[in-house]
């Protein structure tokens, strides 16, 4: 395989920075991302059903859910067992993010998720928070 599996739902935007994130991750080869939209519940709901849809094809990749729907609905593709990160639109062309952004727990992993979000002026910690974790272990 070379580089990651993109998924690619909604408009030519995504499809855009599909291209762009295929390029940023080009040396993950064990990486799904879809990017994700939002216009109409059914898109949301087809979103939901590719990310399981990946998972059965491919059941030891990493799947990073990022795109409109990933940012309207973070706490929906982060508890969904088949998805391993999620990331905002800002971040989503941010190269770090798709740098094994994800944690060594299930918990760390909803945490990751729900860091990659500003919620207005408050942003969770990510980092700080595995770092307290790792010190008490």
């Amino acid at each position: 395989m070379s580089g990651p599996d993109i998924i690619t739902m909604g408009c030519r935007l995504n499809i855009a920075e599909s291209e762009a994130i295929r390029q940023m991750a080009a040396d993950q080869d064990d990486l799904i991302v879809v990017n994700s939209c939002a216009v109409t519940a059914e898109a949301v709901r087809q979103t939901r059903q590719a990310i399981r849809r990946a998972r059965r094809e491919r059941p030891d990749a990493r799947i990073l859910v990022t795109g409109c729907a990933a940012q309207t609905e973070p706490q929906t593709f982060a508890a969904m067992a088949e998805v391993d990160a999620v990331i905002g639109n800002r971040e989503k062309m941010e190269p770090s993010s798709y740098i094994s952004p994800f944690g060594s727990s299930e918990v760390e992993n909803q945490l990751l998720s729900a860091s990659r979000f500003s919620t207005g002026s408050k942003r969770t910690d990510y980092e700080a928070y595995a770092r307290s974790r790792r010190a008490r272990a």
